[in-house]
Formats: C-alpha cells, sequence, structure tokens
C-alpha cells in the first residue's frame, strides 16, 4: 500500500511539473527546412520547423522566416508584420483544389516576401496570394505562376501599398495583378517585373474611394488577354504611369483605360498587340511622344501626346 502510495506521489508530482512550465516561446528568426524540418520543433537554427505556417506561428510580429533548403513549405495565412525570405533556392508553396498560397489579413502590418514560388497544381490551382488587409507588402525575387485565378490579388478593405520587384507572373488562369476592391486609397509600384501569358488581363487596376495610383517601370506584358487595364470607379480614377517597359502580343489590347483612369506611357515599346490602346467610357491614353509603337494589327494608332513635365 506504501509503494502505491508513493508511485502515485512519484506521478502527480510529474504532473504537476509539466503542468507548471512555461508556453514554448516566440522567437525574432524561425526557420524552416524541407530535409531536417519538424513542426513539432521550436523552429529555432538547430531545430528548424517544416512549415511556413508553423514557423509563423512561432515567429514574433515584425520577425522573420528564414529557409534553410529548396523545397515545398505549405500554404500560409499571415497575420502579422513578417518576413519570408529565401535566399539559397527555390521555396515553393504548392496550390490545387482551389485554395491560396499565401493569404495576408494583418491589419497595419509589414509583409516582405522573397525567394519564394508559388505553383498551382492539379485540379483547381485558386490564388496564388490574396492580401485582405495591411499597410504595405512587398514582393522580391518570386515567382507565381499556373494558378487557376489570379496571380496576385490585391483587395485591401483600408489604405495599402503593394511593391513587386524582379518577378515572374505568368500562366495564370485569371489576371496576373489584380489591385482594387474596397481600399480608401491604394499605391502599387511594379518594377522589373514579367507578367505573361496570363488569361484575363496582365494587369487589372480598379480605382478606389481614395484613389489608385500606379508605376511601372522596366516591366513586360506580354502574350496576355490585355496587358494594363484601368478602370475607375467610386468617382475616383485610378492613374496608371508606365516607363520603360513593353507591351507586346497581348491578344487584345496594349493598354485600356476606361471611365475615370489615365494611363500616361513614355519609352516604352507597344508592338504586335490587337489594339494599340483603347478608352471605353471616356478613359484617356496618353504619350510623352517619346515611345516605340509598330507591328500592332489596328495599324498602329497614334497615341495622344501630351506635354513632358
Amino acid at each position: 500500500m506504501a509503494k502505491i502510495a508513493s508511485r502515485l506521489t512519484a506521478v502527480l508530482l510529474v504532473l504537476a511539473m509539466h503542468t507548471a512550465l512555461p508556453a514554448q516561446a516566440q522567437l525574432a528568426r524561425t526557420f524552416v527546412s524541407a530535409a531536417t524540418g519538424n513542426d513539432a520543433s521550436d523552429c529555432n537554427r538547430p531545430t528548424p520547423c517544416r512549415t511556413f505556417q508553423r514557423a509563423h506561428d512561432a515567429t514574433f510580429d515584425q520577425g522573420e522566416i528564414a529557409v534553410l533548403d529548396t523545397g515545398g513549405y505549405g500554404a500560409v495565412t499571415i497575420s502579422k508584420s513578417i518576413s519570408i525570405v529565401s535566399e539559397v533556392g527555390e521555396a515553393s508553396i504548392l496550390v490545387s483544389g482551389g485554395a491560396t498560397g499565401i493569404t495576408i489579413n494583418a491589419p497595419n502590418s509589414y509583409v516582405n516576401l522573397r525567394g519564394l514560388t508559388i505553383q498551382g497544381i492539379g485540379f483547381g490551382g485558386g490564388t496564388g496570394l490574396a492580401f485582405r488587409a495591411g499597410f504595405a507588402l512587398t514582393i522580391t525575387n518570386c515567382v507565381i505562376r499556373n494558378l487557376t485565378a489570379d496571380g496576385i490579388d490585391f483587395e485591401p478593405t483600408g489604405t495599402a501599398q503593394l511593391a513587386v520587384s524582379s518577378t515572374l507572373i505568368a500562366d495564370n488562369g485569371g489576371v496576373g495583378i489584380r489591385a482594387g476592391g474596397i481600399g480608401s486609397s491604394l499605391k502599387v509600384d511594379i518594377e522589373r517585373v514579367e507578367v505573361r501569358n496570363n488569361s484575363l488581363y496582365g494587369a487589372y487596376l480598379l480605382g478606389v474611394a481614395g484613389g489608385l495610383h500606379t508605376s511601372i517601370v522596366d516591366s513586360a506584358f506580354s502574350g496576355n488577354d490585355t496587358g494594363i487595364f484601368a478602370q475607375g470607379a467610386l468617382g475616383q480614377p485610378s492613374t496608371v504611369a508606365v516607363m520603360h517597359s513593353a507591351l507586346s502580343n497581348n491578344r487584345k489590347t496594349a493598354a485600356t483605360a476606361s471611365g475615370t483612369s489615365f494611363i500616361a506611357m513614355g519609352q516604352s515599346l507597344i508592338s504586335g498587340n490587337s489594339l494599340t490602346w483603347d478608352n471605353p467610357e471616356g478613359g484617356k491614353v496618353f504619350s510623352f511622344g517619346d515611345n516605340y509603337i509598330f507591328g500592332n494589327f489596328d495599324g498602329d494608332r497614334p497615341i495622344p501626346v501630351i506635354a513632358r513635365g
């Protein structure tokens, strides 16, 4: 009887010790590995996690997830300021069944993504990235392709900024880059980006209550249904400035400005499109007078020239 009581006391002591242990602490920098990662780990450098979602949940606000080796790391929903960075090669997210690769719903947050590949596979590849709330999103050195819906769906509920650079967005069943929604004011910067062979628009830029202002520099919009489509909404314009870029071989129009929207282009190549430009419902397309326009099927319709600033 004494032995039983002694063993019972020992068991209770062990349970009490485990109950008193603190919850696993978050880290400022976490790590993921396809080769050695385990989501039961703490995501520290010697004991990396296996998926982006587990690492995200183990990372402080404003922290960073670092990729240690190439591989697939699963979809992730981001709810805080965070960076996900791969400098070692391909860190991929495979999307199927109508899912979304990366969802960002993080009011007032800053999110940085670098060196990632979001790839649609199998049936219903879904959406590459959906931005629903946050202050700023930066995408660098990424590949987003083969989704059945949009590559990037940037439709926040408030004021927000999107910056995409050195990135390929291609072969998607919807829009390459969609920006708009019900945001109060949006700014989009696109630099050194290739937007190719998307079934609908390369970029669809819908004005919001506080205006949508887009700059496109050193980029290519090729093989889409329409290269760039801007449309005013809620009484506000969508303004687009295009410089040093190529709008080529799009099945319909290189650039379309609809309603209260405004597109201005300079030092850019416009070639091989069905229409050089279009302006339904009173939209405005202007040239700075220094573009290269040839080989379009509408006879290289000239773009009205505006004065240089």
